[in-house]
């Protein structure tokens, strides 16, 4: 049996059959100066002007001075370019298996990243995809719960040939999915490899993870993060966001600014795309799980809605799916012969008890 291919290899190939770029700010180059004074001076992008990494012809007529009389001050798609894909890599990880990893344009068509994730899993298709939302920040559960919910998540990944989809970041139920999969990685003698994929924004993770992961292999052999702090400037607006090291990937999308969260776009076309590659020998499933949620996950079931994939809400998990917990629960109190659509001042008031701040 043929050796297989690592995911560096793979992605070196797959730039040469396939045109993938990620995207990257030009209104400024490397070449723009910045005055000592000015030192810490950022571009509507999210970067310091100093910072820019784009080589080619920029926005600011003038390189010799970040000073020029139409500097945008908001950020538009036309601010943005693409360049060829150059980051990408495994992170080092406390078990045998490393997040893989890629930076690649919000628009990358999801034919090629699906594609690129089946021919790492050694051609296999998914038969199931579990797309596992909701509580990112200040998420709270209970320990028997979480451990439940999580525990039960991750047998049947393991048991069903599935792949789960998170937004991939170190907080909220992406961690606890992640810390999920190494506590059976480490109990079970001879674990089934769970695919986990992480599907976040470049500019959400911060600027000491996106130094990493630009210097992967420096930083190990050459750097150590401790020096990052002599590299980069402190940015107090700076985040603790990073990747959760124990996803078997995570596929980081980049309109060519920093800060804000990955809309719910990829994962629902991701989603849609395996289903839709079946035959008579494969099929595969979507099913998404909410475990908490915020406002910002309505959009995760506007989509599944829409594309008449199932929904599981998590019950006493909290706010969103609580919400919608306690409103099925009255759907299914209706007579049978009845439809029951509840009001606007049922739904208010389902808000009002488990969103008691929102207005």
């Amino acid at each position: 049996m043929e050796p297989k291919e690592s995911w560096e290899d793979l992605i070196s190939r797959t730039k040469i059959d396939a045109d993938i770029v990620y995207r990257t700010c030009k209104i400024y180059n490397r070449q723009v100066q910045t005055p000592r004074d000015d030192a810490n001076k950022k571009c509507c992008c999210g970067r310091l002007v100093r910072r820019h990494s784009f080589d080619g012809e920029c926005l600011s007529p003038n390189t010799n001075n970040a000073e020029t009389p139409n500097f945008p001050q908001i950020f538009q798609p036309i601010h943005s370019t693409i360049v060829p894909v150059t980051i990408y890599g495994a992170l080092k990880s406390t078990g045998s298996i490393g997040c893989k990893y890629i930076r690649l344009d919000h628009q990358t068509n999801m034919e090629r990243i699906y594609d690129l994730l089946v021919k790492d899993c050694k051609g296999a298709k998914p038969g199931l995809i579990l797309s596992i939302y909701g509580g990112a920040k200040y998420f709270t559960m209970t320990e028997k719960l979480e451990k439940e919910i999580i525990r039960g998540i991750i047998d049947a990944a393991a048991t069903s040939n599935a792949w789960i989809l998170t937004t991939g970041i170190n907080n909220g139920v992406s961690k606890l999915i992640g810390e999920g999969i190494s506590h059976y990685r480490l109990l079970k003698a001879n674990p089934n490899k769970i695919v986990c994929i992480g599907l976040t924004k470049w500019g959400t993770i911060n600027g000491r993870t996106r130094f990493e992961l630009k210097h992967t292999i420096k930083v190990s052999e050459d750097y150590g993060l401790e020096l990052f702090s002599r590299r980069i400037s402190n940015d107090d607006n700076d985040t603790d966001e990073t990747i959760e090291r124990n996803h078997t990937h995570c596929i980081l999308f980049d309109d060519g600014k920093l800060g804000s969260y990955l809309n719910d776009g990829q994962r629902s076309d991701l989603v849609k795309h395996a289903m839709n590659d079946k035959d008579e020998k494969h099929r595969c499933y979507g099913v998404t799980i909410i475990v908490e949620g915020v406002k910002n996950t309505t959009e995760v079931l506007q989509h599944d809605i829409d594309e008449n994939r199932p929904i599981v809400f998590i019950e006493d998990s909290g706010r969103l799916a609580d919400v919608f917990a306690s409103l099925i629960y009255q759907t299914a109190n209706a007579k049978n012969d009845q439809q029951f659509i509840p009001s606007d001042e049922v739904v208010r008031k389902a808000l009002a008890e488990f969103f008691p701040t929102l207005e």
